[in-house]
């Protein structure tokens, strides 16, 4: 080992003698030999320091070089041992063990300098968020971070851009969407190519997607995958398939909003092709693809085959693992069957899917189930019974931040009142409508509730 101050473990050990073996501070140590910026300039591998420099701070500390290193040596040894160690961890937490993660997480016990130290506080992140404590959660990414820019930590991984993918979620959570996607443009500008975790980038770009079409940003996301497309079909498809599934996600969604139906369909088939090969730890991708396609076939009035993807997306998941996407599917059965004026069936699939995203709380595909379980009311031009269910939606997606789809709910209001001849209220809809079209600049929200 060649004593480079850029080496974590070299200044690890040089902090740890210093602070921890004699229990001094810079203050103490200063002089008219070195002053404290040089002492912090060595501990922090900052600007070009003098070897005579060192050699007087190594004196002040009773450390010889080839100790250093030595001792350097074995930190080295022990952080690959814990970095393998905390690698391993991260499964468990996926997988729901949480108080088996945090009993592993207990037996790391490091100085604030340590340079794993940020992985720990990752990893505790990462047990919060699943806790469903977001705040929590965000405060551990943050001092991770704040860690690595403290003591210049130089990581082997994208642990910087990781904790900004996961504050990114929380803020999701948290229905904060113009700072969610703060976060993930920060993780964005930290992640590096040259070191390990790679698939993070894809992980960012699959989150901010969806960020921006929450946002009511989709020109935005449209024009993201177009940047990044011509690099992600390049990948392996055997590389983070998480990641990739997420794009093949959004870009088929996009594409078929855009109405070309052709290209949706092309994309999503390769997106499916991905989701068989990681089906059984991602079926909910998988059921993902099945609906979108199954969605642009409707646009398409392809009746058969577009029952057909929705009845499999129900039957692939007899076990109900994925919920959500029974809120999907009864959501499609219900406005092909409005379509076909059958409102019987339509209204059992939509009453199904208002249950599930009750149950399974999930405010986005609940107020798009309210608003076409309003529209069987609206086709049958019982306006006043329609009512109830575009309401609900309108202040389920105002309250969560989903302003197109609160526009949408709105624009049926109004059309209602309009209807009973309830001209104030109709009034009132419309103006909270024109503010929202003209803040966020809303032309017509890309979505599927009713067919022509």
């Amino acid at each position: 080992m060649d004593f480079n101050l850029e080496n974590n473990a070299i200044r690890y050990v040089l902090r740890r003698r210093r602070i921890k073996e004699l229990g001094k501070s810079m203050d103490d140590l200063k002089d008219h030999l070195i002053s404290k910026a040089s002492i912090s300039n060595i501990e922090k591998a900052k600007g070009n320091v003098k070897p005579d420099t060192l050699q007087i701070f190594l004196n002040k500390i009773d450390l010889t070089e080839d100790k250093l290193i030595e001792q350097a040596r074995e930190v080295e040894e022990e952080m690959r041992e814990v970095y393998y160690q905390l690698d391993a961890i991260e499964p468990i937490i996926e997988d729901g063990y949480l108080e088996t993660a945090k009993r592993e997480l207990e037996r790391f016990k490091y100085e604030e300098y340590f340079p794993l130290t940020p992985h720990i506080l990752f990893l505790q992140g990462r047990i919060c968020y699943e806790e469903k404590n977001y705040d929590q959660a965000e405060k551990k990414y943050k001092n991770a971070i704040e860690l690595i820019h403290k003591y210049r930590f130089n990581p082997k991984d994208n642990i910087i851009a990781s904790c900004y993918y996961e504050r990114a979620r929380c803020k999701y959570l948290q229905h904060d969407l113009g700072q969610a996607i703060q976060y993930v443009n920060q993780g964005l500008e930290e992640y590096d190519p040259t070191k390990e975790k790679k698939g993070i980038k894809y992980r960012l770009l699959g989150n901010k997607t969806l960020y921006l079409l929450r946002s009511s940003k989709s020109d935005q996301a449209s024009r993201l995958l177009d940047r990044v497309w011509p690099e992600v079909e390049k990948l392996d498809h055997s590389y983070d398939g998480f990641s990739l599934l997420n794009l093949y996600k959004f870009r088929s969604m996009i594409l078929r909003d855009q109405e070309m139906y052709e290209e949706a369909l092309h994309c999503c088939d390769k997106g499916m092709q991905i989701a068989r090969n990681h089906r059984s730890s991602i079926r909910s991708h998988y059921l993902d693809f099945i609906l979108i396609s199954g969605s642009i076939y409707l646009l398409q009035k392809d009746f058969t085959k577009a029952y057909d993807r929705f009845q499999l997306a129900l039957n692939s998941d007899s076990d109900f693992k994925s919920p959500r996407r029974h809120v999907d599917a009864h959501t499609y059965f219900g406005i092909l069957f409005n379509y076909k004026k059958d409102w019987t069936k339509a209204t059992y699939h939509l009453e199904k899917a208002i249950k599930i995203g009750r149950e399974k709380p999930d405010a986005f595909r609940l107020a798009k189930a309210l608003i076409v379980r309003g529209n069987i009311y609206y086709f049958q031009n019982q306006f006043s019974e329609a009512i109830p269910y575009y309401q609900e939606a309108a202040i389920l997606s105002e309250k969560h931040g989903y302003k197109q789809r609160q526009h949408t709910a709105l624009l049926k209001l109004a059309d209602c009142f309009d209807n009973l001849n309830e001209k104030e209220k109709m009034r009132d809809c419309l103006e909270n409508a024109y503010r929202l079209q003209k803040n966020l600049k809303i032309k017509s929200e890309a979505e599927v509730y009713e067919l022509d």
